[in-house]
This record gives C-alpha cells, structure tokens and sequence, in this order.
C-alpha cells in the first residue's frame, strides 16, 4: 500500500479510529498483546496519511474529545449526557477533520462512514469497553477474597474444627468457639483449604 493509497479521508479516519479503540481495548483488557500491536501499527499508519492531508487540528482535538467524553459515560454510572456530547463532538469533529476547499467533497469524510463509525463508537465506548471497566472494578468471583464475610453453616464438628458449607460447597474449617450442626457461622479467614470461621 503506498502512501497516496493510505492519504485519503476516509482510509486515514479508519485507520486512526481503529488505533484508538485497539489501544482502549488494551487499556480495558491488559495483557492482551494483539490489540496493542494492532493500535500501534494503525496509528503509525494514520500518521503517516494524516501527514500528506489538510488536517484541522481544532477537528481534531473536537473528535479526541467526543471519544473521551463516551469513555467517560462508560465508566461513569449517569443520565447518557456525557455520551450525547461525545457523540456530537465525535460527528463535529469528523466532519470538519480535513480542511476541504468548498465544494471539494472528495477531501472530507464521507458522510456515511462519519455515522457509521459515530454510531460503531458509541456502541464499543458505552457498552464494550463499559462492561470491560464494569467488571474489572467488580470484586473477585472466586479464591479467598471472595469466600471473606460470606455466611455458611456447620455441618460437623469436633473440638475446635469440624466441616461447615459454604456456597454449596463443603470446606474443612476451624475456630476458637465450639459450634453444633446447623449452627449458622462467617467466614473469617483462609489458609489453603481451610477456613477460619466465627459465630454468624
């Protein structure tokens, strides 16, 4: 692909929208090696056409900050105001990225891709990323950070350790008190497979 194939409105706009969202989703999901590599090349890329282009800064900076704003919305519980103004920031800003002589419709982007990509990144800002943000600040499903707190009942005991089920699930455990079957206790604690448990 040569650079006059890259320095079109339309291919530069995909390119760069399609670096920043990959490098989101690398935010959202660390550790995931391809969505990084993929924003990186495609940012490069966009650099590359942008630079052969009559790019508006201002546009520019206006698109950025619609993005930013729909990031927001998806990380923030609200009433969508964030995601409206990031949506029209987002179109504004698109329309007026390239600076086109008037009537030279062929340097600006085309209008259906503008709403298509509008429309696209609203649906991964607000939803995508937003679970992805949702659920990394969700507490753990599982493992010792998870079982703290939670409420069970003994099933056996003997002296200071017996068997008690939590979450449906039978665990060996110990405590200082003396429990009788059925009595209701908490999880205080965990080493390995054996809980630390006091009187509920």
């Amino acid at each position: 692909m040569t650079v006059a194939a890259l320095a079109t409105p339309d291919v530069a706009f995909i390119l760069l929208l399609v670096g920043i969202y990959a490098l989101l989703i690398e935010i959202a999901h660390p550790g995931a090696v391809v969505p990084a590599l993929t924003g990186i090349v495609c940012l490069v890329l966009a650099a590359v056409a942008l630079s052969d282009l009559p790019l508006q800064y201002g546009a520019l900076a206006l698109l950025l900050a619609g993005i930013a704003l729909m990031v927001g919305e998806a990380m923030t519980p609200g009433l969508g105001v964030l995601g409206i103004l990031g949506l029209a920031a987002f179109v504004v800003g698109a329309y007026y990225l390239f600076d086109a002589p008037a009537g030279d419709l062929e340097m600006r982007v085309s209008l259906p891709l503008i709403v298509g990509s509008a429309l696209a990144s609203a649906g991964i800002t607000i939803f995508i990323l937003g679970a992805a943000f949702k659920a990394a600040k969700r507490p753990p499903a599982a493992g010792a950070e998870e079982l703290l707190t939670e409420r069970g009942t003994v099933i056996d005991w003997q002296g200071d350790s017996g068997q008690v089920r939590v979450h449906g699930e039978v665990w060996a455990a110990r405590a200082a008190a003396a429990f009788r079957p059925g009595d209701p206790v908490r999880v205080a604690g965990r080493n390995g497979l054996i809980l630390t448990v006091e009187p509920a």
